[in-house]
Order: structure tokens, then C-alpha cells, then sequence
């Protein structure tokens, strides 16, 4: 028997088309950057309804062109500690299709926390770690976003 009255609007059904949209972006990133072959690594974390989030970003060129992708969200609520967070970012790339691993990370770029950046037991030292090349650059975005802050909590209206 055929139901006239279906219209795949439901919510499992939108959550699905979106997933596969999103496959489908992260395949072609992932092929665009397996042809070049390395890329810098940009990660920052965020709260979301009591979760930790870990966004996971790279950057790369194709003939002089600057690409920056977004590849997804990780959740980290289990344990935001250096060691945590580089497992976590390990098992990200190694669960990407194609070549897209871990091992072509040739740059590093995190905020000021001393999580993500210091110099003793910080992400950036542990992936430093694996990949001696993996340069750590300070996340600037992130230096302008506290003065923007703090200037918006110093004006008085």
C-alpha cells in the first residue's frame, strides 16, 4: 500500500542528509589535501550544552592557494588533559578516509592556554613528541578575540 502523505521532513531523516552532505564535503577535502600531502593543524576547544568540544581544522595550499577546512568536532568531556586531547586528535585523523593521517601535521596552531600550548606538557609539546617537524604558532584569532573582549567589558554604557 502507497502513502501519499509522505514528505521526509522528520528529524531522523534531516539528520541524515546532513551527515551525508557532511561525508561528502570531508571526502573532498580530505582528497584535496592528500594530493598536497601536508597541512598545518588548528584546534580550539568550546563548551556546548556541558560538553567540552574540540574543533579540528587544517590548513593548506594548492598552488599558492590558502585553504583553511573545518573537519569536525571531537568530544573531549572525558578529560581535557595534553595527553587526552592528543589521543583524541591521533585517532580523529586515523579514523579520516584516504591518506589524511596524523603524520603529514607539519604545523601546529592552538590558543594561549597552557593545554594547548606550553611548553613542558602542553598538546603542542606531546605532538611535538611524534612529529619533531610540527612548528607550534600561536593561534592570533584567539590574541584578537581578548582584546575585543576585554574592551567590550571595559566600555561602560
Amino acid at each position: 500500500m502507497h502513502n501519499r502523505h509522505v514528505n521526509y521532513t522528520s528529524w531522523k531523516i534531516q539528520v541524515e542528509i546532513i551527515q551525508l552532505c557532511a561525508d561528502e564535503v570531508n571526502e573532498i577535502i580530505v582528497n584535496e589535501d592528500s594530493s598536497v600531502g601536508f597541512f598545518a593543524l588548528m584546534c580550539d576547544e568550546a563548551r556546548c550544552h556541558k560538553e567540552e568540544k574540540l574543533s579540528i581544522c587544517i590548513r593548506y595550499t594548492v598552488e599558492l592557494n590558502i585553504h583553511e577546512r573545518f573537519l569536525g568536532f571531537v568530544d573531549v568531556s572525558s578529560g581535557q588533559k595534553a595527553d587526552q586531547i592528543v589521543t583524541t586528535i591521533f585517532e580523529f585523523f586515523k579514523k579520516q578516509k584516504n591518506s589524511l593521517q596524523h603524520v603529514n601535521i607539519v604545523a601546529q596552531s592552538y590558543d594561549g592556554a597552557s593545554v594547548m600550548s606550553g611548553h613542558l606538557n602542553g598538546v603542542q609539546t606531546k605532538i611535538k613528541e611524534h612529529l619533531p617537524t610540527a612548528v607550534y604558532i600561536h593561534c592570533m584569532a584567539h590574541r584578537l578575540n581578548l582584546v575585543v573582549v576585554d574592551v567590550c567589558t571595559s566600555i561602560k554604557v
